[in-house]
């Protein structure tokens, strides 16, 4: 017990006020990253500049996540040009699908299917392409060592995924369809948080738990070997 004269001891920082900072900080960086990863697309007009955009935008959170100090600008800028040609051939198809799924879903959901047996076949079809090929994006998104691999590997690995992860999987394509939900019904949180939050969902669901499965089927495979 200090005297009256005395100078009291430091005063601790209450936990709330600590965890307010860091979601504070977190939702800062989720601006800036989502607002790069706009003008990265534009740089490589949307359709090839979508897909490295995304690994950028991912390399940053994860590395952010994992108490690594990030300058924003300029590791999404070099993660950018050094995945531009390898994040498009393994992304870029994929991406295809989805247009041309959600293309088909919304010519069925207008009207557009000739018969209610046509209209259920084309809208279970279209969901199935579009929910699986949207998984297998964000796989490879989302975790670094899938997208290093072959490209065959990079396709067979990703496909088969999601399957291996139904749980995850199934968690991750509700979150993203509420999102995106969201950020219908509410116009400004798009260009502030819409792909970087869908981006930062994918990461917390898959990197660490995918990552760790890879080192299991590697594990197994050298026991047997």
């Amino acid at each position: 017990m200090s005297g009256r004269g005395g100078t009291s001891g430091p005063t601790q920082v209450p936990g709330w006020v600590l965890r307010a900072n860091a979601v504070i900080d977190r939702l800062l960086l989720v601006v800036k990253v989502n607002l790069l990863w706009l003008l990265l697309s534009l740089a490589g007009l949307i359709v090839l500049g979508v897909a490295p955009a995304s690994v950028a935008v991912a390399e940053v959170l994860i590395a952010d996540r994992h108490g690594a100090g990030v300058r924003v600008l300029p590791r999404m800028w070099a993660s950018f040009r050094a995945q531009f040609l390898r994040a498009n051939v393994r992304l870029l198809p994929l991406l295809i699908v989805q247009a041309g799924s959600a293309s088909m879903l919304w010519i069925v959901l207008t009207g557009g299917a000739p018969g209610t047996a046509m209209t259920i076949v084309l809208s279970g079809l279209a969901v199935m392409s579009l929910g699986w090929s949207l998984l297998s994006s964000a796989m490879i998104v989302a975790v670094p060592r899938l997208l290093r691999q072959d490209l065959l590997i990079t396709w067979r690995l990703a496909l088969l995924l999601p399957g291996a992860l139904p749980g995850r999987s199934v968690l991750l394509v509700l979150a993203l369809t509420a999102w995106t939900l969201l950020c219908a019904m509410l116009r400004p949180l798009a260009p502030l948080f819409g792909a970087a939050v869908a981006i930062d969902l994918a990461t917390a669901l898959l990197s660490g738990r995918v990552t760790g499965l890879l080192e299991e089927i590697d594990g197994a495979g050298s026991t047997d070997g």
